[in-house]
């Protein structure tokens, strides 16, 4: 079984806005692990047991060893430092919540990425940004996010997602939507590497084909198509002798007296 030291160094380190979302979904689904996400979620209070003072500090360390250097001094001070839900909720509060400039910062991105043609790459973007809105509170309705992707996807690539403009399952559920275009980029990826190694295949096939057999040079070439004792590098009088053609327009000369 791994060590707590291990385990933590799993876990991303907090930086910033830009990586709170992956961090909190993983510090959320670690502290459920070891038991102590009510001490996240639940105010303990003035007064805490021993037995909640002890997950309390214990939940601190973990969050605490996992904020960044540049951020930690804000977050961890004295007065929170063996107190996991007050750092949660500075922690939040700064980075989770639907203020004016996270909202801004959500909404900017998602509308400010285009489809440059790597369709899994732009579904990434996609998630990266719901996950960011639902860090902060923000809701955005499936039918929304359905008809923001096809937008976006049908400047380049009409062809891929005007079929879909029918389907009104896939119109209103967003995961549903992206499952199905990913699965439709993963096959066009393996078609078009099938196709190419095809291809690469006949080509060099062609090339094998083509190429004139090796030939010797005063020694005998090991990929040549005759074995070593009939090679007339080595033994030049097994060279067959052609006769020079005669040609019969040819007329002796006669000296004119």
């Amino acid at each position: 079984m791994a060590s707590t030291k291990e385990e933590l160094s799993t876990l991303p380190m907090l930086n910033g806005g830009s990586n709170y979302p992956i961090w909190a979904q993983r510090l959320t689904t670690y502290l459920g692990h070891k038991d102590l996400l009510a001490t996240v979620t639940v105010d303990p209070g003035v007064n805490p047991s021993a037995a909640v003072t002890k997950k309390l500090s214990k939940s601190a360390f973990i969050i605490s060893s996992k904020v960044g250097d540049r951020i930690y001094h804000g977050i961890v001070t004295p007065q929170r430092a063996s107190n996991s839900f007050a750092i949660w909720s500075k922690i939040k509060r700064m980075y989770g919540s639907n203020t004016i400039h996270n909202r801004t910062h959500a909404t900017n991105k998602w509308t400010n990425f285009f489809f440059n043609g790597d369709i899994n790459q732009f579904l990434d973007h996609v998630e990266l940004c719901l996950a960011e809105f639902a860090a902060i509170g923000k809701v955005i309705s499936d039918t929304d996010v359905c008809g923001f992707i096809i937008a976006k996807i049908s400047v380049k690539q009409p062809g891929l997602t005007d079929p879909l403009l029918t389907n009104n399952f896939l119109l209103k559920d967003s995961e549903a939507l992206i499952e199905k275009l990913r699965d439709l980029a993963n096959h066009e990826e393996l078609t078009h590497k099938t196709n190419h190694a095809e291809k690469s295949a006949v080509a060099l096939a062609s090339s094998s084909q083509s190429r004139p057999p090796p030939r010797c040079k005063k020694v005998h070439n090991p990929q040549a198509t005759h074995p070593e004792s009939k090679c007339w590098a080595l033994y030049p009088h097994l060279r067959p002798i052609r006769d020079l053609p005669v040609s019969g327009s040819v007329m002796p000369r006669h000296e004119v007296l």
